[in-house]
């Protein structure tokens, strides 16, 4: 299998799609462990299709699914790097999660 930093945009299209078939049948099948297995792999491609040019660092944004927001602090590749608020600990969310900046927050 071709790694998702040498595949084309059409070839991450087509392989996400690939993906969410998969996932639907672990879904039907009730196999939580593979399902979740399966959505780090789609957020992973789908962060190739994100220029990391749009995204801003020393920012706070709003991640898919979460409640809580995610400080950036810098970019390697296709993760943000930062941590979550209330957190000292340092994190990576792919880039495909971070949905929009989130105003005025204080870093920790």
């Amino acid at each position: 299998m071709q790694r998702f930093s040498q595949m084309s945009k059409d070839a991450l299209e087509m392989e996400i799609e690939r993906l969410n078939r998969e996932k639907q049948k672990a879904k039907d099948q009730g196999l939580d462990t593979q399902l979740a297995i399966l959505e780090q792999k789609i957020n992973l491609a789908r962060s190739y299709l994100i220029d990391p040019a749009t995204v801003q660092t020393a920012c706070w944004y709003q991640v898919e699914g979460k409640n809580i927001p995610f400080y950036v602090e810098y970019l390697n590749g296709v993760m943000a790097w930062g941590n979550w608020e209330h957190s000292g600990e340092k994190a990576a969310v792919p880039l495909a999660l971070l949905e929009k900046p989130v105003s005025h927050r204080s870093v920790k």
